[in-house]
């Protein structure tokens, strides 16, 4: 296998199914290898024991090859919050600590089971605050152990697809709204840092999306007198046509096609292919 480009595993951990994509080198033909698989909860386990249940699956398969795993977490399995700048914080492990309290405030006892991750930014920036389960992330290093594939991230989605889809559309000014089934968050950026972030039930109805994002904008409350580009990225429905937002045309998002994947395996794994 060649070391500049070795096989790469994109998994995306949702409520009620499995996405992966494998990319090998460059140099090897042949399309992404792909897994969906469909699945329904316990409500007598945790959210996402059906989705690590089904990882597990996979690692233990044949199929599962070698390289690096990135794991993608759905935002079902994910609280933010936006921490506001603080100059008595010196430390990148003093910003985890006091995101981690204010989570605990928030939500009460149970942050204390949250492993919490913060974004590194410049000084005088506001930053992203991420907590997930770690019980979570305990049943997907022991699902990793019958694998030859290395565990390269955990990343939460709202991080993965806007570093992957739209970083390099944006400027210092806009507003970012990332859908998948039922779930929207929405992340705001004024003077390259961020404003505003905030996640909510996703509709299905097009006008019903752009009347939920004219609310979050209104809360939002944007300084300017006009509003910053709005994109919108949902991998799992290509062709979406949103109506205006406060008169401006939201722009939709879509991920760059992954070469050699036939449309059908882009339909069954949309969120990984969007990240592979």
């Amino acid at each position: 296998m060649s070391r500049l480009w070795p096989e790469r595993t994109c998994a995306v951990l949702c409520p009620d199914q499995l996405q992966v994509v494998r990319t090998g080198p460059r140099w090897r033909r042949g399309a992404p290898f792909t897994l969906a698989e469909s699945f329904a909860g316990d409500e007598a386990t945790p959210p996402w024991q059906a989705a690590v249940d089904a990882l597990g699956r996979f690692l233990a398969s044949g199929e599962a090859g070698s390289g690096a795993l990135d794991v993608v977490l759905s935002n079902h399995f994910v609280r933010y919050l936006l921490m506001p700048w603080n100059p008595q914080i010196a430390s990148a492990e003093e910003f985890r600590h006091c995101a981690a309290a204010m989570f605990e405030d928030i939500h009460g006892d149970v942050a204390a089971e949250w492993d919490v991750t913060v974004s590194a930014e410049r000084a005088g920036a506001s930053r992203v605050a991420a907590a997930v389960d770690r019980s979570l992330l305990a049943a997907i290093r022991a699902a990793m152990a019958p694998s030859r594939l290395r565990l390269a991230s955990v990343q939460p989605y709202l991080m993965a697809a806007y570093n992957r889809v739209a970083r390099a559309h944006t400027g210092k000014d806009f507003v970012f709204m990332l859908l998948e089934a039922r779930r929207a968050c929405i992340l705001a950026a004024q003077g390259g840092k961020w404003c505003y972030l905030s996640t909510a039930a996703a509709p299905e109805p097009a006008q019903a999306l752009s009347s939920l994002l004219a609310r979050e904008l209104q809360l939002a409350d944007l300084q300017g007198e006009a509003l910053p580009p709005v994109y919108v990225h949902a991998a799992h429905r290509r062709g979406l046509d949103l109506p205006p937002v406060h008169g401006a045309q939201p722009r939709v998002l879509e991920a760059r096609p992954l070469a050699g994947l036939p449309p059908s395996n882009v339909l069954a794994c949309e969120l990984a292919a969007s990240l592979a």
